[in-house]
């Protein structure tokens, strides 16, 4: 066990960043400090391993990670003392909550840290670039058009040629970021400059977010909460995943699930394959179960839920190491991923360069091929 006595610090072995050796130096049992930590706060702190040279200017980010859990703790930079060769301690979460929630199966506790240099670094020039690329009419080789449907009647259709908004676009930035867009451009006659390509499914001001978020532009949170539905519907027609999944975590977040509309949700992250939307949609069955089975009925669903409905049972009650399951070649990894929530998957797939759309059992698949 670590000690339980106040400010005295355990230290990590050593390792390099910056040109500077470090160890991460813990203090288990408390520590003094100025301002008064909170009570009963782990001390977490870096301390530099040369003795000679300058204090370099770091920011720093602690955080403590065990399955879908995180808690993350920052050191403010311009409070270094330069001619000490230790940071300023940060306060983590109580030892009891560490004991309870960080540590693993061997009562190891994990810390991440985070050093980014607090200095002015030029960025590289490529994604700015490419954003002026953006509707340039003149380097452009592909017009798409974005009309309404077709009606029937001339006088309709006239209406209909004067509302039609024009995009430029690069077929090559097309053929690299949204393979179905590009796809339209071989498909269409002329290669679709001098004949523009006609789309009538997407709003134009929706269409305009979608190429301007491949040309390396951010869409507006505000914007993606307000027309959700419609972003992650056109992100997933024209295979632009990331969109899609960015706009799924904001209609996560500012949709409110209940009795009324949960099957509509669930229903929608089936046929969309969006994973978070269903994990948000299951947990809340699972928080209101009794409830939910009294008013809802569950006939249109789809019979693949049930790992996904297993899964937020895990989570909700915390209970993923009560398996009694008798398969004692199930690797404990194996077993964190069964419960590991969307986000955290999605990130372990993403830190490894996997690709991060998909179901929750493609994403463990894909987890467990690369392990």
């Amino acid at each position: 066990d670590l000690p339980a006595v106040k400010n005295r610090g355990v230290q990590s072995s050593k390792f390099a960043c910056f040109g500077h050796d470090w160890r991460l130096q813990l203090f288990p049992g408390g520590y003094s400090d100025y301002p008064t930590p909170p009570k009963g706060a782990v001390g977490v702190c870096v301390e530099r391993g040369n003795q000679t040279g300058n204090w370099p200017n770091v920011k720093f980010l602690f955080e403590l990670t065990h399955g879908n859990i995180s808690l993350q703790t920052s050191s403010d930079p311009s409070s270094y003392k330069c001619y000490s060769n230790t940071s300023n301690i940060c306060a983590l979460t109580t030892r009891p909550d560490i004991k309870h929630r960080f540590l693993d199966d061997k009562r190891a506790l994990t810390i991440s840290v985070v050093m980014e240099i607090n200095e002015f670094v030029p960025k590289n020039p490529l994604a700015a670039t490419m954003l002026k690329l953006f509707g340039d009419e003149e380097s452009s080789d592909v017009i798409f058009e974005i009309t309404k449907k077709e009606e029937k009647t001339k006088k309709r259709r006239r209406e209909m040629a004067s509302s039609s908004v024009q995009f430029h676009a690069h077929r090559f930035i097309l053929e690299h970021t949204s393979s179905e867009l590009a796809a339209l451009c071989e498909s269409s006659p002329e290669g679709g400059m001098n004949s523009p390509i006609i789309i009538n499914d997407i709003k134009a001001e929706v269409f305009r977010g979608l190429l301007y978020y491949i040309y390396g532009g951010e869409i507006r949170q505000e914007s993606l909460m307000a027309s959700g539905k419609e972003v992650i519907d056109a992100a997933d027609k024209y295979g632009v995943v990331n969109l899609k999944l960015e706009a799924e975590v904001w209609y996560v977040h500012s949709t409110r699930i209940t009795t009324d509309n949960v099957i509509d949700n669930l229903l929608y992250a089936d046929a969309k394959n969006l994973a978070l939307l269903k994990e948000a949609v299951m947990d809340y069955i699972v928080k209101n179960k009794k409830k939910v089975m009294k008013r809802v009925s569950f006939k249109e669903v789809p019979g693949d839920i049930y790992k996904d409905l297993l899964a937020a049972v895990s989570r909700v009650l915390d209970d993923s190491d009560e398996d009694n399951s008798d398969d004692d070649d199930e690797e404990d990894e194996e077993k964190d991923y069964a419960s590991m929530g969307i986000g955290a998957l999605r990130q372990k797939l993403d830190q490894r360069g996997i690709d991060i759309d998909g179901s929750r059992d493609t994403l463990i698949a894909a987890l467990k091929k690369k392990s």
